[in-house]
């Protein structure tokens, strides 16, 4: 039987944690909030429960309901359900006061007042004692949580997984890792899920069917654009914060290759922006009229100077390989020495996240070099026509359409710089931004934007996460291009790029505080 506005899982359209948690914090950048996605998904299990046993007048429904956002949806669950006749007890697996979600509480205020809803509270006389239910709903623990099960949890999971009724899961069964499809003992046992909005790709591997039951996906009206358009919420799922226990280089490390006897400027952008969006050790090979200012100014950059090329090259190797992020290019002019060391990028550091910019990418276009899907590629839509050997008209040319040819003929993460930024990677998946402002299309501001990607970049693989390169792109062109407008808000449209650069640890902070917002 198909449900309404229900589906099958598939394998396919699965997810990770990190890009539910991206998506729910985008939505409510969009417009839609948290309260609005609860609604939608106690509703629709309510609606898939009536779907699968009839009407559910007169029926025993008993919810499991912790104290997060997935407790939360089995009490808007239960509401409906009651609504349309059901006999609904909620027990709640932690006291009401304890209820950490801004939204369960909302939800939970009414239900507390309600003479229609028997609410059991802990160790209570009943608690946990239901008897001869229709369905039993798990929306005790969501996709938040790992480890081992504890009382009282795992004293509730223990009562649902052994109900005579229908056993629906919430989003995903309590005590199951959605991301890996591994259960911990005592994970709730379902005969069926409803997931919201995609399926975690927990439910679909390993363990995760034996415990999950029927995987059915439920739309609850998410915006597209949460999805398309990078936001806040990428800055906030995908840009670890430092650990308790961080020491320096935890945070990354980073290595900008830059410079030249005319071009100054675009290398120590590049390299503050790396060390102001988070990097912890930034170091700038540059020649030596260039390193040695940068690091007296700044003295979070450190100076690799360049001296003989051979030397210099054995010098980026020992370098190249102590780092998480490589920035190859800016300011560096179209030279014999570029190109070698073009080339010996390509060599020795394949594999390993490193961004081409500026020059860089003048010098790859003569080359044709493959690369690889962590490598990635920061052109404007004239350097993308550049690239691909074609004539571009940059009012008219399409990034999205740029972005793709690009990465797919250099087999390498592309962004194209324009008013909406195109982020693609090699297979033609993408991803827009709109953040920034018309003041921004001034020299520098492109570099700031590369340092901002190593700087993420960097921090992700230094916490042992994949580089992600097609999302963490998009991240740091929402937060350089939210910066820019930060910095026009407060000087007006003659801004410089050291401007942006200067508001960046402005725009992150501002999209952390609106992740918390957003619960």
């Amino acid at each position: 039987m198909v449900c309404p506005g229900i589906r099958e899982a598939s394998l396919e359209e699965a997810v990770s944690v990190e890009d539910m948690r991206a998506w729910e914090i985008n939505s409510v950048w969009w417009g839609v909030s948290l309260l609005k996605l609860m609604e939608n998904a106690g509703r629709a299990v309510a609606d898939t429960i009536e779907c699968l046993v009839g009407n559910v007048r007169g029926r025993r429904v008993v919810v499991f309901a912790g104290r997060g956002g997935n407790g939360g949806d089995g009490i808007v669950a239960a509401r409906h359900l009651a609504s349309r006749g059901a006999i609904v007890e909620v027990h709640l697996v932690f006291d009401p006061a304890l209820t950490t979600h801004p939204d369960t509480r909302e939800n939970l205020g009414y239900m507390l007042k309600s003479s229609k809803i028997k609410v059991v509270t802990p160790y209570s006389r009943g608690w946990l004692e239901p008897r001869d239910v229709d369905v039993a709903v798990d929306a005790i623990l969501g996709v938040g949580v790992r480890g081992p099960l504890r009382s009282p949890v795992r004293d509730a999971t223990k009562v649902f997984s052994e109900s005579e009724g229908l056993r629906v899961a919430v989003d995903i069964p309590t005590g199951l890792d959605p991301d890996t499809g591994v259960a911990v003992e005592g994970t709730a046992r379902a005969d069926v899920t409803v997931t919201m909005h995609k399926p975690k790709r927990g439910l679909l591997i390993n363990q995760g069917p034996l415990y999950a039951g029927r995987v059915l996906v439920a739309d609850i009206g998410m915006p597209r654009e949460a999805e398309e358009y990078a936001g806040p919420g990428d800055v906030v799922a995908r840009i670890p914060v430092r650990p308790p226990e961080a020491y320096k280089g935890l945070g990354g490390r980073v290595l900008v290759i830059g410079g030249s006897q005319f071009y100054v400027g675009a290398p120590l952008i590049a390299a503050k922006a790396a060390a102001v969006s988070g990097a912890d050790l930034v170091y700038l090979a540059a020649p030596q009229h260039i390193a040695f200012p940068a690091a007296v100014e700044n003295p979070f950059i450190i100076p690799v100077v360049r001296g003989a090329p051979e030397e210099f090259e054995e010098t980026l190797k020992r370098f190249a390989a102590r780092v998480h992020a490589i920035v190859f290019g800016p300011g560096m002019g179209v030279t014999e020495e570029t190109r070698k060391l073009l080339n010996m990028i390509v060599e020795h550091c394949r594999g390993k996240p490193v961004i081409v910019d500026a020059d860089g990418l003048k010098v790859l276009a003569e080359s044709k070099l493959k690369l690889w899907r962590d490598a990635i590629l920061t052109p404007h839509r004239g350097e993308a026509g550049m690239l691909l050997g074609i004539e571009v008209d940059p009012l008219k040319a399409n990034p999205v359409d740029l972005a793709r040819r690009v990465a797919e003929s250099y087999n390498a993460t592309t962004i194209v710089k324009a008013p909406v930024d195109a982020v693609c990677t090699p297979e033609g998946v993408c991803r827009l931004n709109k953040t920034g402002h018309p003041a921004m299309a001034v020299g520098g501001t492109g570099d700031a934007l590369t340092g901002v990607i190593a700087s993420f970049i960097a921090r992700r693989v230094a916490l042992g996460r994949e580089p992600d390169p097609l999302n963490v792109v998009a991240a740091a062109a929402y937060i350089t291009g939210r910066a820019g407008e930060l910095a026009v808000e407060e000087k007006g449209e003659t801004i410089t790029a050291l401007d942006v650069v200067d508001k960046i640890h402005v725009a992150i902070r501002e999209a952390r505080s609106i992740g918390l917002a957003g619960g």
